[in-house]
């Protein structure tokens, strides 16, 4: 990891370039010329998440990708992983790749509550019934309305993608209506999951996923909102007895670079790295969710958790009970001048067509 007085002084050294638009480290010398940047230069990433080194993001998108990142750049971009929190708290992830105490960093947008009010699209209910068209779709926003992008903008977007969908678990009550939920204290990971919640008289404790297991069995929650990616991922089929599927919600996760770093690597591989992330990457990070996610739902079967499948008079009363959320956010982002409705109408078109 880089120490930060080697981003401060990088910082000092390059800013002025950087307001120019520069792509060199510095200029001048006798011939009056820029000098260009060392084509065979070697960095190595430090790449953090509050995920597991064994989650499926992990061992399945991040180090192929780094993988396949060296072998293209001739060995000159390598990356040191730093999971489970091991630079920083879940919710500092963000701030650490624009600080550079992370180069890269994966993490859940709703760890940063407030700073990606656009984002919040991908947490409203029922919008989308897999982390691969959910990802898709929420790529195409973002290269649609640059509003999306921007939110962003004190990193370097390497790919932004969804989770599969939430489910409901709950350790000792099975969950059929919203009114079942009324005094429960249910684990949310973000602002909008506490809104989900509370729509439907549920108390919210806003815990990171690492805990929710121990949260579970020692009755500090009743349940969880979470994705059946969970299961496996985090053992937690060995506290719950019921999980309600709703696919009720999906969450949205960043893969960003810092900036300072991102200027560090040579322009030819600056290219190779361009071509290998965006869209493709936002896909493919969708489907190991959704691969985990049935890997989860076996697991819940053989572990002898029941699956409450909901009929569709069911899901119609969940629907209208947490409908408000949809107009809250529109009105909400309405008001700082943003397109809400646009992107949310256009969300609803691009999923009809997945």
């Amino acid at each position: 990891m880089k120490n930060g007085l080697k981003y401060l002084v990088n910082g000092l050294a390059i800013s002025s370039l950087l307001l120019l638009g520069a792509c060199s480290e510095g200029g001048g010398g006798n011939t009056g010329k820029a000098a260009t940047k060392d084509e065979n230069k070697k960095v190595n990433l430090s790449v953090s998440t509050y995920l597991s080194a064994g989650h499926g993001q992990v061992t399945d998108v991040l180090e192929p990708f780094f993988n396949d990142v060296e072998k293209e750049t001739e060995g000159r971009v390598t990356a040191e992983y730093y999971p489970s929190n091991a630079l920083g708290a879940a919710d500092a992830q963000y701030d650490m790749a624009v600080t550079g105490v992370a180069d890269f960093v994966l993490s859940n947008h709703g760890y940063s509550p407030g700073k990606f009010p656009l984002m919040g699209i991908g947490d409203l209910p029922f919008m989308g019934n897999s982390a691969e068209d959910a990802s898709t779709v929420l790529w195409k926003l973002q290269d649609q309305f640059p509003e999306i992008a921007e939110e962003h903008d004190e990193t370097k977007i390497g790919w932004i993608f969804k989770t599969d969908t939430y489910q409901i678990f709950t350790s000792d009550k099975p969950i059929r209506t919203p009114e079942d939920l009324k005094g429960l204290r249910i684990r949310t990971p973000s602002p909008a999951g506490n809104r989900l919640l509370e729509l439907v008289g549920a108390t919210p404790v806003n815990m990171p996923m690492g805990d929710v297991y121990e949260g579970m069995q020692r009755g500090v929650i009743d349940g969880a909102l979470a994705p059946a990616s969970v299961i496996e991922n985090f053992q937690l089929s060995d506290v719950t007895n019921y999980i309600t599927k709703g696919d009720f919600w999906t969450q949205s996760f960043y893969a960003v670079f810092n900036p300072t770093t991102w200027n560090d690597i040579s322009t030819q591989d600056q290219e190779k790295i361009e071509s290998m992330i965006g869209e493709q990457m936002a896909i493919k990070a969708g489907q190991v969710y959704d691969a985990d996610g049935q890997v989860g739902w076996k697991r819940a079967k053989e572990d002898g958790v029941e699956i409450i499948e909901l009929s569709a008079e069911e899901m119609d009363e969940w629907k209208v009970a947490l409908e408000p959320m949809v107009q809250e956010w529109i009105d909400a982002n309405k008001s700082k001048g943003l397109p809400a409705e646009e992107i949310y109408e256009t969300a609803v078109k691009l999923l009809s067509e997945q």
